[in-house]
């Protein structure tokens, strides 16, 4: 019996396909531009005439028929932004330029802090004072420059110009030579963004011991400036880095609790939907809309349609088309751990996390409760075979640290949003900061529970363990996760017979479901 539960696959062939053609064009082997999208149309044009001829049926060859357009639309969309990229300014340029342009996203800093350099992905439209089509490029130079720089502020500076990496779709590598000229503002929604930021940082120094106050903003916002090493590297054992980074996890909490409170109130769907998608656009401008970001939004969406077990089936389309979409947008996404992270992850929801979710519930484990730690069991069994694929390194206490902290995780989610949107209104001084910081302050006992859990399990030698990297480690951690749903099924058939309810593989995946 499959342990694949019932559903819509059919979006899932095309996502594939656009995921390789685009792993294909970026890190693959020099092809001729005109290569795949032929074979893609060829295809198509091949089977339509078969079907038309009536040598086969269109249930034959559906698959090939997609997967070939699904070839020449990506190899067509990759062309067009090679095209771009080859045709700006920037890619003849040999040495230093004067550029101009627009801030995309924060400042990262790169190594140590010692090095006193941040890195800035910028959207380039002048060069040497000549008007180009806007190029994305990442730009290096001093922290002391760069670092405090807001989204959408527009500059100009001298620049080395260096040519992008393989897989880049930049148009080039900068490394600042002079100081940044600005001219004029970020737009408003950026500046209001700061400001809440920035108050959250500093209520939360106010209110909170230092790793605590450096933690809640990695986990409200994904700023994880003030964060110390030693918390980060606790986090990276334990394997709960990922709730310091903004994930769909992040837009499910958020999102998910206003959605309910607008219901709750008696709201009608339609107006349910228009508060989702505002707090949505909103979410995404506070922790800046940055590819990453964008793709956490979307995948957060789905995650709520997987936790409504009613509308799981319209969920796995919207995982494919959600990745498709992302993929022919971003096409670099296809090269970030993070996004395939994502998608799996989002999988596991969609598939079984409303399973587990109701067996939880079966065994009297309270709603709340039960649903926060299927969804951390969950994601954290399907991506330990890639974290495993991509960093050669199992994390021992894994599922472990992720269903002790998952309780605390959308309480703090949630209260610390409505605290840094609460504090942002007024003066450092006035009623709002002062009642963002009562907030805040109420958070310390889970931030304390959620250190303890990162220290204590992941503080140990033993937490994680090198692994084979490549394809055999994730074989190698693939056989202990599915040992690991074995032992659990087995546990549970002997729950359902000493109830007189049976129990199987099929009945563990499938309990409760509405489909």
């Amino acid at each position: 019996m499959s342990i694949l539960p019932p559903g819509d696959y059919r979006l899932t062939v095309p996502a594939a396909v656009t995921w390789t053609v685009s792993l294909l064009i970026l890190l693959g082997p020099p092809l001729p531009a005109w290569a795949l999208p032929v074979v893609g149309g060829v295809t198509v044009a091949a089977g339509a005439i078969a079907v038309r001829c009536g040598w086969v049926a269109w249930a034959a060859v559906s698959l090939v028929v997609v997967a070939g357009g699904m070839v020449a639309v990506t190899a067509a969309a990759l062309a067009v932004r090679d095209e771009v990229r080859s045709s700006h300014p920037l890619s003849s340029v040999d040495g230093k330029a004067r550029i101009s342009g627009v801030i995309r996203d924060d400042a990262v800093a790169l190594g140590p802090a010692s090095a006193s350099r941040v890195a800035v992905r910028v959207d380039v439209d002048v060069v040497s004072g000549r008007d180009a089509v806007s190029g994305a490029a990442e730009l290096t130079g001093p922290m002391s420059h760069w670092a405090e720089l807001v989204p959408g502020q527009r500059f100009s500076v001298v620049a080395r110009v260096s040519p992008p990496r393989r897989g880049e779709l930049l148009v080039a590598r900068l490394s600042a030579v002079s100081q940044p000229d600005l001219h004029g503002r970020p737009p408003p929604h950026q500046r209001i963004a700061t400001v809440v930021r920035e108050r959250l940082q500093y209520l939360s120094a106010r209110g909170l011991g230092p790793d605590a106050a450096g933690l809640l903003p990695g986990l409200v916002i994904g700023d994880t400036s003030g964060l110390g090493s030693e918390v980060r590297e606790d986090f990276r054992a334990a394997g709960l880095t990922h709730l310091v980074a903004v994930s769909g996890s992040n837009f499910a909490i958020v999102i998910g609790a206003a959605v309910m409170a607008v219901r709750m109130l008696g709201a009608t769907p339609r107006v349910t939907v228009v508060v989702g998608m505002v707090m949505v656009v909103c979410f995404v401008i506070l922790v800046r809309p940055s590819p990453s970001v964008l793709r956490a939004a979307m995948m957060g969406m789905i995650a709520l349609l997987a936790l409504w077990g009613s509308r799981r089936a319209q969920a796995l389309p919207a995982l494919g088309a959600a990745t498709v979409v992302g993929l022919l947008w971003w096409p670099e996404l296809a090269t970030e751990p993070g996004f395939a992270l994502s998608v799996i992850a989002t999988g596991g929801l969609v598939l079984w996390s409303a399973a587990m979710r109701d067996r939880l519930r079966g065994w009297r484990v309270p709603p709340g409760i039960a649903e926060l730690v299927a969804m951390a069991l969950t994601a954290q069994l399907v991506t330990a075979p890639v974290v495993a694929l991509l960093s050669g390194r199992f994390t021992i206490v894994g599922v472990l640290a992720n269903v002790a902290v998952a309780p605390v995780v959308g309480l703090i989610g949630i209260v610390g949003t409505a605290a840094a949107i609460v504090g942002a209104l007024g003066p450092p001084d006035g009623i709002g900061a002062m009642c963002a910081e009562l907030m805040i302050r109420a958070l310390a006992p889970e931030l304390w529970w959620m250190l303890g859990c990162a220290r204590v399990l992941g503080g140990q030698s033993w937490s994680t363990v090198p692994v084979p990297s490549g394809v055999a480690g994730a074989a190698m951690v693939a056989a202990v996760t599915m040992f690991f749903l074995l032992a659990i099924t087995v546990f549970t058939r002997a729950i359902g017979d000493a109830c007189g309810g049976g129990g199987s593989v099929a009945g563990f995946w499938h309990h409760g479901r509405r489909d």
